[in-house]
């Protein structure tokens, strides 16, 4: 078995940088936040190829090098059809929703809510997307930290600040969470899409180098020798099209909710109604959906070996509830230099702190746009300005940010009741988001269609989670014994909770949706707002002709430079370490990365210029 290695000082340095660079990306981009709608869409002038990075890379986090891990380790075959469900996903963003989004001309998710149905369900889905959303920040902080403590070794080491003494575990979730909340209180979306450029290029460094490594190691120096060992060793029945402990129904179930999640989650929205052009929306779409179909392969394969070099991989990792979970990162403790050690686990945070930056922005968003200026409308018959938007943005990003790391380091005080809160995720989306995807394409439902629509796919999901528990002799006595492990049959279908949940909930949302067209209504304020929508909806969202925001190309620049600063650094941590050239190789490809992003940028600016030039000989 290979001998796991620990971080040393240049790990902890090339981690230390990472962060400081995340810092300085939101110093920056603070300057182009000249108005509320800059911190919130960028102005709605995202160049469409950094949202495409930032739309792939926010849908990940810790989960994919963690949980994905553990479900490629023990499901092989069946992970590698698992994670491509992308795909048709975005390609239905690609020819439907992402120039639908653009075309709403929104500033928050939850505008859309107010004009396709009311502002009553603007407040109800408020309510219900900021308060559990905070909750999850904190547990993904959580998650990320005591893995990424316990995992690589300094989770008993204890730090005294002077006032106050910290276990490492603690001082990386203060460290990381407050990373997190500056970078994205001063830069809004245009950080979010930076720092995403950036975790985009860590993520995808350390992914190509271990893909080949992995199977080099495996077949002692032959990359081919390693795939024909992968495959006469792999376990019987390992590269089957099934997951362990799923039943037949699960691949339906799942495929629903990643359609869902892929085209009408918040985020996901963001992305596409923040770009110039329409246009842009399909591009993005199309290079996604290849992307989620190819790159999810470059750490779901170094997995796969890892199950062949790691077979009882429970003896390593005896503290850890799922040690399959960690075969990712054994591979790498394994096989890596140090230095690109450090940007394994740069890539971890990485990949949370995509999804915490995004689901920041957007709830800051929310509570501002959809809270705070109808209050102040109410109250003072007048829009707060554009300063006192941006303010209280910043001030929500900050205030969110410090209750979730308040959450952070209390989780073990709470018991069991945040497991049952990530559990109670699959009662309420699916139906939640429902009426978002069917709204997009149907007008035809009277105002009061989404609130009744999500909540009566909620009550049927708890009204057949409670019959489950009967018929299977669990004490209905508590909302928890709903996440008892149950397996159903229904019409000669066996389910087990999560397919029950995920399809009752869009079965019964769908059904009371288009149901509720029988009392379709049009009159007053609701009556204005759909035939504007509508109309909206079938209006090209095309960018005017000649207009270009140098911002974007500013933040292309910013990216492609960072991207040499840690080619460079990669580089010079390569002379002093064993197997070094791996820190060289890759150092190379990330300054050549860098590189050719500054001189793609530069040409567009010239363009840009010409462009202007014309346009006003034109005048």
């Amino acid at each position: 078995m290979l001998e796991i290695n620990h971080l040393n000082t240049l790990d902890y340095l090339v981690i230390g940088v990472y962060l400081l660079m995340v810092l300085l990306t939101g110093f920056y981009v603070s300057r182009f936040n000249k108005k509320a709608d800059d911190y919130f869409k960028g102005g709605g002038h995202i160049p469409w190829g950094l949202s495409a990075v930032s739309l792939f890379i926010s849908g990940f986090s810790a989960f994919m090098f963690v949980g994905a891990a553990g479900v490629t380790y023990q499901n092989g075959g069946g992970a590698l059809i698992l994670f491509s469900f992308a795909l048709p996903a975005y390609l239905l963003g690609y020819f439907i929703y992402g120039p639908l989004w653009r075309r709403t001309r929104i500033d928050t998710p939850m505008q859309f809510l107010q004009r396709r149905y009311s502002p009553g369900t603007t407040y109800f889905y408020t309510l219900l997307s900021v308060i559990p959303n905070v909750l999850i920040l904190g547990t993904m902080i959580y998650t990320l930290c005591i893995f990424v403590s316990t995992a690589l070794g300094f989770n008993t080491l204890m730090v005294d600040l002077g006032f106050v003494e910290l276990s490492g575990f603690e001082l990386s979730m203060l460290v990381i969470g407050l990373v997190m909340v500056v970078y994205t209180m001063l830069g809004g979306l245009w950080a979010v899409m930076v720092t995403d450029a950036l975790q985009f290029l860590i993520l995808f460094l350390i992914t190509l180098i271990m893909f080949p490594l992995a199977y080099a190691v495996l077949g002692d120096g032959n990359i081919l020798d390693g795939f024909s060992r992968l495959i006469q060793d792999a376990p019987e029945g390992y590269f089957h099209i099934d997951i362990i402990d799923r039943p037949g129904i699960f691949w339906l179930a799942y495929g629903m909710n990643i359609l869902l999640g892929y085209n009408v989650n918040w985020h996901i929205a963001q992305r596409y109604y923040s770009v110039p052009d329409e246009r842009d929306t399909k591009r993005m779409a199309l290079s996604v959906a290849i992307a989620s179909w190819i790159l999810p392969m470059l750490w779901i394969f170094p997995v796969m070996a890892s199950r062949i070099l790691f077979p009882d991989i429970n003896s390593l990792w005896p503290e850890l509830a799922k040690p399959s979970e960690a075969s990712f990162v054994t591979l790498a403790l394994s096989i890596l230099p140090h230095g690109l050690l450090g940007v394994m686990v740069a890539a971890i945070l990485a990949a949370t702190m995509s999804s915490v930056d995004t689901t920041f922005n957007w709830l800051a968003a929310v509570l501002t746009k959809d809270a705070y200026v109808p209050l102040s409308r109410r109250l003072v018959s007048r829009d707060p300005s554009d300063r006192a938007q941006l303010a209280f943005g910043r001030a929500s990003v900050a205030t969110m940010g410090i209750i979730a790391v308040w959450i952070a380091f209390n989780m073990g005080k709470f018991g069991g009741a945040f497991d049952v809160y990530l559990r109670a995720d699959s009662l309420y989306k699916p139906s939640m988001f429902v009426p978002v995807m069917l709204g997009l394409v149907y007008t035809r439902t009277p105002w009061w269609s989404g609130v009744v629509s999500f909540g009566a796919g909620v009550i049927a999901i708890l009204l057949v989670g409670f019959i489950a528990n009967l018929a299977h002799g669990i004490p209905v006595n508590s909302l928890g014994s709903i996440f008892e492990p149950v397996r159903v049959t229904v019409l000669g279908i066996e389910m087990g909770r999560y397919e029950l949940n995920t399809l009752t909930g869009i079965s019964v949302s769908g059904g009371t949706f288009f149901l509720s067209s029988f009392f379709d209504r049009r009159s007053g304020e609701f009556d204005k707002r759909i035939t504007h929508l509508e109309r909206d909806l079938v209006t090209p969202a095309y960018a005017t002709a000649g207009e270009v925001d140098l911002r974007g190309l500013r933040a292309y620049y910013f990216a492609g430079r960072l991207a040499v600063l840690i080619g460079g650094l990669l580089i010079l941590l390569g002379i002093p370490v064993e197997n070094g050239g791996l820190n060289i190789v890759a150092g190379v490809i990330s300054i050549l990365l860098g590189v050719t992003v500054v001189f793609l940028a530069r040409r567009s600016a010239r363009a840009a210029r010409v462009v202007d030039s014309t346009t006003a000989k034109g005048r």
